[in-house]
């Protein structure tokens, strides 16, 4: 097999999926969910027209190449046109398909391809462009190794100060890496190796306003496992992480085509359970290739990454069994240089060893310090919870008070079940806030409970972002009068099934939720209901469904934070 082509998302997916589209031995799955579909079901379709119509809207000589694929041109049509597109020198094209990489195997079709400087021969030079439903930003003081354009100026270029791009995001940046490998194939990538990312993120000296975060994919800022490395890692850039992920895949899709002339030749890859199964829709064919004692069947919360689930397999250890019954002081000499690319590497195997000693023990939660777990309390108290939309907007501030004094206990809510542009989220939490200044006022020595900090960093996001003082005066008081619940849970707690609210409080606190089906992802399903339900009684039924969702979350935080004292007591 010599010719065939991989898309962006490859590189960035599991090679599994790779080996399981080019076998030929193997059924393939009626209607494949790739990673490109599971964004759009996410809300990344939503946001990519959103940024796109604004683009369009504020920008000159645009060729906009969306039209081509629903009057069904031909591949060779919109192939073309793409490269008409940038033989002419256009600022900005959206939606080019680019001429296939028959000989690299690869295909591509970036968001957005801004025009930046000529390529090496003098022909027009564009730069790829992404554009993705989260944050891809974050503080770094000093930092100068981004730059970033407006929305209406995607051209000009400026310096992004004091930010750096979230590593934990790398894989836009191996698309865009793609997609600059078609670009330098066809002649026409910019002398100026970047890529650029529009996330949700805004930038405050612009207004708040959404922009192009512009990387340079030859930094090498990506921490990787390697095996001349003394130190067991290096730092490579987009560019070289791309180029290794994508040859391994080369490789693995060539290997398992030649299964076709011999079956008995092994695969490249097994299966191994990773978050992406959850949307794969290979998932059938991989689990029944599995033990159901697999680690990384068991072990799903806080797990053990790729590189160091192989590195137990090499060793011997597939199963919770075997991991529950190994000696973990033996296995490091070994384990140890193939896994320093990850931070505390012995105590995440540890921490994966008593996970296993207790999947096999059947115990659920247990507690791990000798130290009292110390929560500070308060004569009065607040739990407090949020709950967001898609689009990351707050539409609810949920508080249970009680004043331990007189025993009075009550549930307080700020919320909104109508569409809400920003500065609609920001003034409903400006009116949350505003009350909880005046029961602060009221009870100085009062504490403000919630379970990690989703709760603080949204408020101080918003509070940032708008300027707004009610909102300002409440981030100064989080040193203060906030308790992040989670840390306490922590720092003396482990759980087979990770250490979330949900967990701890049914488990250890014995709290039961109302709602059958009690999580997060869950209650915006039923904020889209509550919203836009043509019936009113399925819209009141609902909303009632997610503030009692809101209630039970708030009162389940109170319900850890009474355990956890009688722990210690």
């Amino acid at each position: 097999m010599t010719e065939f082509v991989l898309d962006a998302y490859a590189a960035r997916s599991c090679p599994v999926k790779t080996h399981n589209a080019f076998d030929p031995t193997l059924t393939k799955p009626a209607a494949p969910l790739d990673e490109s579909l599971r964004g759009s079901f996410e809300g990344g379709r939503d946001f990519r027209d959103l940024m796109l119509g604004t683009i369009l809207r504020r920008n000159e000589g645009v060729a906009d190449l969306r039209s081509l694929a629903l009057q069904g041109a031909s591949w060779t049509e919109r192939e073309t046109a793409c490269v008409a597109a940038m033989e002419r020198g256009a600022p900005i094209i959206i939606d080019g398909l680019l001429p296939l990489d028959l000989e690299g195997h690869r295909t591509g079709r970036p968001d957005l391809l801004v025009r930046g400087a000529d390529a090496p021969d003098g022909r027009p030079g564009y730069l790829p462009v992404r554009i993705k439903p989260y944050r891809v930003l974050e503080i770094q003081t000093g930092n100068t190794d981004l730059g970033y354009s407006t929305l209406d100026e995607l051209t000009t270029r400026e310096v992004l100060h004091d930010l750096r791009y979230r590593v934990r995001r790398e894989g836009a940046l191996l698309e865009l890496a793609h997609h600059w490998r078609l670009l330098e194939m066809c002649g026409h990538a910019s002398s100026d190796r970047t890529g650029g990312v529009i996330g949700t993120d805004v930038l405050p000296q612009e207004g708040n306003q959404s922009a192009i975060a512009w990387v340079p994919l030859d930094l090498r800022f990506i921490r990787t496992f390697s095996r001349t490395s003394n130190a067991g890692h290096r730092l490579r850039s987009a560019l070289e992480r791309y180029d290794h992920e994508h040859g391994f895949r080369v490789h693995v899709a060539q290997q398992a085509a030649r299964r076709g002339v011999d079956p008995t030749l092994n695969p490249v890859v097994r299966p191994i359970r990773i978050r992406e199964c959850e949307w794969c829709a290979w998932w059938e064919s991989c689990r029944g290739q599995m033990d159901d004692d697999d680690l990384s069947l068991r072990i799903s919360k806080a797990p053990l990454d790729v590189r160091e689930l192989q590195t137990l397999v090499s060793l011997g250890i597939t199963t919770v069994q075997e991991l529950a019954s190994a000696d973990i002081d033996a296995l490091l000499p070994a384990y140890l240089p193939l896994t320093s690319h990850r931070d505390r590497s012995v105590s995440r195997l540890r921490q994966a060893a008593q996970r296993a000693r207790m999947l096999a023990e059947g115990v659920a939660l247990e507690r791990v310090s000798s130290e009292p777990i110390g929560v500070p309390r308060a004569d009065v108290e607040v739990d407090l919870d949020i709950e967001t939309a898609e689009g990351d907007i707050t539409y609810l501030w949920g508080a249970l008070v009680w004043n331990r004094v007189t025993g009075e206990k009550y549930y307080h809510h700020v919320s909104s079940f109508e569409r809400m542009s920003r500065e609609e989220e920001v003034e409903l939490a400006a009116s949350f806030a505003r009350w909880l200044l005046d029961l602060i006022a009221t009870h100085p020595g009062l504490r403000i409970y919630h379970y990690s900090d989703y709760e603080t960093v949204h408020l101080s996001r918003l509070a940032v972002r708008s300027g707004q003082p009610d909102l300002l005066a409440l981030t100064g008081l989080v040193k203060e009068h906030f308790v992040d619940l989670f840390r306490y849970v922590r720092d003396s707690m482990v759980a087979v099934d990770g250490l979330g609210l949900k967990v701890v409080a049914t488990k250890g606190a014995g709290f039961a939720w109302r709602d059958d089906e009690p999580n997060g992802l869950a209650s915006q399903a039923w904020y889209e209901t509550a919203v836009n339900s043509p019936r009113p009684e399925v819209r009141a039924a609902t909303r009632t469904r997610v503030l009692e969702y809101n209630e039970d979350d708030v009162r389940a935080t109170l319900a850890v934070r009474e355990w956890l004292e009688s722990l210690d007591a």
